[in-house]
């Protein structure tokens, strides 16, 4: 395992920084952080915060939308496509919503199954798994923190042409690609979802998950505290995680609509 308690800035080895990150991650039963997000969209640019709550095993997840109050609860165990949407004012009823559909994720770049870092670092450390590479890894002192920057570049980002076969959607191909499937969505005129079956299509996607990414890890905890991601036309996404606390004692009916309903 890598140790970084005796800092110094330098470059570090990214293989051995992807062994330390997942040597952490498999002592976490669960986390609670706080999220702040930026994300380019069609129409705007989207901000929002979060504070969530991760259970790994089983996998659930409970979230609090900073700005408004309501809480969204993810058990797949109750439902792998749905999730509870606990409301803090109007609409003044909880909803059930599709977790991939237009009213729950909308634009959104991530859906609340995908909570939790592990998507997101399992995209990253497959591109250095695909193109080593294109990665540099190094010690660096930000905000004052001690932390492993993991940054990838390529000068080679672009798009090319993917015939869609038979039921595979936005999401679909994005995943066997290892891509941002809302990039997909911006770049297609006639795309409008990520639920979208793209069959018998040829369709333009991005040679890589980015153009730049920097991936920020906690020297100490070994988690994400920034992710950021560019393309060919700057920042399309950044998500800074603060206020870590790991291995929380919860309540053995936390994960239920009854519990975060009675927190409102």
């Amino acid at each position: 395992m890598l140790g970084f308690t005796a800092f110094s800035q330098g470059e570090v080895d990214c293989k051995k920084s992807f062994d330390f990150i997942y040597s952490k991650w498999d002592n976490v039963q669960n986390m609670q952080y706080h999220s702040k997000k930026f994300e380019r969209h069609l129409d705007q640019d989207n901000h929002a915060e979060f504070d969530f709550t991760v259970q790994r095993k089983p996998f659930k997840v409970a979230g609090r939308m900073a700005e408004k109050g309501h809480y969204i609860l993810y058990d797949p165990e109750v439902s792998a496509k749905e999730a509870m949407y606990i409301s803090n004012g109007f609409p003044f009823t909880n909803l059930t919503l599709d977790i991939q559909g237009k009213l729950f994720r909308g634009m959104n770049h991530y859906t609340i199954s995908d909570a939790g870092c592990e998507f997101i670092l399992g995209i990253i450390r497959k591109e250095y798994e695909r193109i080593p590479e294109n990665f540099k890894c190094s010690k660096v002192v930000r905000n004052g923190n001690e932390e492993i920057l993991i940054r990838a570049e390529t000068d080679q980002f672009g798009w090319k042409d993917y015939k869609a076969s038979a039921g595979e959607t936005v999401l679909s191909i994005a995943n066997k690609l290892s891509v941002s499937a809302y990039l997909i969505i911006e770049k297609n005129d006639d795309i409008h979802a990520y639920t979208d079956e793209c069959s018998g299509k040829t369709i333009k996607v991005p040679s890589h998950y980015g153009r730049v990414v920097e991936l920020y890890i906690d020297a100490e905890h070994g988690l994400p505290t920034r992710i950021a991601n560019y393309d060919d036309k700057g920042l399309f996404e950044s998500f800074d995680y603060t206020n870590y606390k790991f291995n929380v004692k919860l309540a053995p009916d936390y994960f239920t609509v009854d519990y975060l309903d009675s927190l409102n």
